[in-house]
């Protein structure tokens, strides 16, 4: 019997995952380690290589559609071979039902169909039937994931009669979202209905980090750290005084979990969306371990390599919008973190020094913290306590 190809599990939390695009067709020849197909999570993005050789016989899973881990992909043997796309039936693939009603792990997932969709995404295949038949898919009930249109519904609705012809909309174009944008949006709206979010922005005298950072292009293995690794550096010295920010609130406020390393998640914007790859240990690391972690953490996001284990687990965050000429902002918190750092750009600003106008690189910082679990005035003691290191920062990296 021919091989099955699963829903990886790519993270322990993780209980489904998209089918972005298929990269071979029913039919081709593939090599143990040839690149199958790509996959979303609500993390990240990633090529997912064949374990068998042999020949496609049946792409099971359409793309743009999702399915829980273990759910059957595609079967791979040798030409005539039977398979088995429903392991279910004979027990392998599965978990049981729990007490609480779980779903069975080689189910597809799907949701009870509902009067008419929901616009919250259409798939492909479904777009394009209804577009032959001249329809409007938005009539269909929805039965795919989160409420999309997929293509069974719209030949249920042809079944059934119940045609419209699609009014052209020349002026606008209604795309769905993303699988991971629609991630991001969830864990955002959440964050800001489920915590106390304050923010406190503060500034300092940047004129002694540019310097310091301006000190390493003539030194090869120094050249690449940035103004956002010296940052990162800073907030791992000054965070340990402050444990309250190196925390997460559980337990719906119940319980806070102070943890004893600076784990620190730094933002990275994708193609995909945000993403917020850890750095951990980092209050260990050196300037340039952290500038090498960070730097090899953004590219694996960008690719879409990142290991899922990456990607979770931080305990206090840093967003650098400074390059994009932003001088202040309001980051929405990680949760369950207590904390997170914006960092804006550098402008110059006028002050007096010896009765006389002085201008000076002036860079700012917004912290949002969960007032459930920081009070003001230690949120504002490390806001200070980090400007001042800032400020020395020679002197803090010589320690």
């Amino acid at each position: 019997m021919a091989n099955l190809v699963l829903m990886p599990q790519l993270g322990i939390s993780e209980e489904s995952a998209l089918l972005a695009q298929w990269h071979v067709r029913e039919g081709d020849k593939v090599s143990v380690g040839d690149k199958l197909f790509s996959i979303e999570t609500g993390k990240s993005s990633f090529d997912v290589p064949s374990d068998y050789a042999g020949t496609v016989l049946k792409l099971i899973l359409p793309e743009g559609e999702e399915a829980l881990i273990q759910a059957p992909i595609c079967a791979i043997g040798e030409e005539g071979e039977t398979y088995d796309a429903h392991p279910e039936e004979n027990g392998r693939a599965m978990r049981a039902p729990t007490s609480h009603g779980e779903t069975p792990v080689g189910a597809r997932i799907a949701r009870p169909p509902e009067p008419q969709a929901t616009g919250r995404g259409i798939s492909p295949r479904a777009r394009a039937l209804a577009a032959k038949a001249d329809i409007d898919p938005m009539l269909a009930a929805p039965t795919g994931p989160e409420g999309r249109v997929i293509e069974r519904d719209v030949r249920a609705l042809l079944e059934h009669g119940v045609v419209r012809a699609v009014q052209p909309a020349s002026a606008y174009e209604d795309r769905p979202m993303p699988h991971l944008r629609k991630i991001i949006a969830k864990n955002m709206t959440a964050s800001l209905a489920q915590t106390a979010q304050l923010t406190h922005t503060a500034s300092f005298d940047a004129t002694d980090i540019l310097a310091h950072r301006a000190s390493f292009k003539n030194d090869p293995e120094m050249s690449g750290v940035t103004l956002t690794d010296m940052v990162l550096y800073a907030v791992t010295r000054t965070l340990p005084d402050y444990p309250e920010l190196n925390a997460w609130v559980l337990d719906d406020g119940a319980t806070v979990r102070f943890f004893h390393q600076v784990n620190l998640a730094c933002a990275v914007d994708t193609p995909k969306g945000l993403m917020a790859p850890v750095i951990f240990g980092g209050s260990e690391l050196s300037l340039l371990q952290i500038s090498k972690a960070l730097r090899e953490l953004a590219e694996g996001c960008r690719a879409g390599t990142a290991p899922a284990e990456a990607l979770t687990g931080g305990s206090f965050t840093v967003s650098n919008l400074g390059m994009y000429g932003i001088e202040h902002f309001t980051p929405i918190l990680n949760a369950p973190q207590t904390g997170i750092l914006g960092v804006c750009a550098i402008i110059q600003r006028v002050r007096e020094a010896g009765g006389a106008l002085q201008l000076y690189p002036c860079m700012a910082l917004s912290l949002t913290y969960d007032h459930r679990a920081v009070d003001g005035a230690p949120a504002s003691r490390f806001l200070q306590a980090l400007c001042k290191n800032l400020e020395s920062f020679t002197e803090l990296v010589a320690l």
